[in-house]
C-alpha cells in the first residue's frame, strides 16, 4: 500500500473535509484489523476507529509537520487501543463479553503464551489478597458459585459477599495495571480474567 498523497495531508490540514474522508476510507480497514486483534469486539473495534479519527481530525494542523503520516496514525490509534483496554479491564460487562473468544481459542502458541502470562499475573495478584478475599475470589472465580451461593457456604450475608468481591476485584486490578508493561501483557491479563 503506497502512502497517501501529500496533497491530501495538507488538504485535511487545511479543514477540507473531503480529503479526510479519503483519509478515512485509506486506513480504516487497517485501523479497524488492528483494535479488533484485541478487543475481539467488532462493536468496541467501530466504536475505537472512529474515535482514533476524530482524534487525528483534532490534530489536523500538526499534519504538515508529521514526516510519516501512516506511522503517526497508528502510534494514536495504538495508545487509544491500550487506553481503552486498560479502562475495559475493569468492567466485568466487557469481560464477559469476551467468554466465548477465550472459550474457543484455538491452541496457537501465541494464546498460549498469553494466557500463561495472564494466569501467572493475576495469580500473584490473588495470593496478595486477605485470607477472606481470597476465599470469595476463588469461590466466584475458580468454583463458579454465586454470591448466593458463596454467602450461605460461608455462613455470611450476600452483601458481605459482594463487597469483598469488590474490594479483591480492584486490589486485582490495581496490581495488574501496576505490574503491565504493555498491551499484550494486558491483552493477556484479559484473557486470564476469563478463565477464572
Amino acid at each position: 500500500m503506497n502512502p497517501i498523497a501529500k496533497n491530501i495531508i495538507d488538504s485535511i490540514a487545511s479543514g477540507n473535509e473531503a480529503a479526510f474522508r479519503t483519509f478515512f476510507d485509506y486506513y480504516w480497514d487497517n485501523i479497524y484489523s488492528v483494535a479488533l486483534a484485541f478487543t475481539k469486539s467488532e462493536s468496541l473495534s467501530e466504536e475505537i476507529v472512529q474515535e482514533v479519527f476524530v482524534k487525528v481530525w483534532l490534530k489536523k494542523e500538526q499534519l504538515t509537520a508529521v514526516n510519516d503520516i501512516e506511522a503517526w496514525t497508528f502510534i494514536i490509534a495504538r495508545n487509544h487501543i491500550l487506553n481503552v483496554l486498560q479502562k475495559k479491564v475493569k468492567e466485568e460487562a466487557f469481560l464477559k463479553n469476551l467468554e466465548g473468544y477465550f472459550s474457543v481459542i484455538n491452541g496457537s502458541p501465541e494464546d498460549l503464551l498469553f494466557k500463561k502470562e495472564a494466569e501467572e499475573m493475576v495469580n500473584s495478584a490473588v495470593t496478595q489478597l486477605p485470607s477472606q478475599q481470597q476465599l470469595i475470589y476463588r469461590l466466584s472465580r475458580i468454583a463458579g458459585l454465586s454470591q448466593e451461593e458463596i454467602a450461605t457456604k460461608l455462613n455470611i450475608s450476600k452483601n458481605t459477599v459482594k463487597s469483598h468481591m469488590n474490594k479483591a476485584l480492584n486490589s486485582i486490578r490495581i496490581y495488574i495495571e501496576s505490574n503491565s508493561a504493555g498491551i499484550s501483557l494486558i491483552y493477556a491479563v484479559v484473557t486470564a480474567f476469563l478463565t477464572k
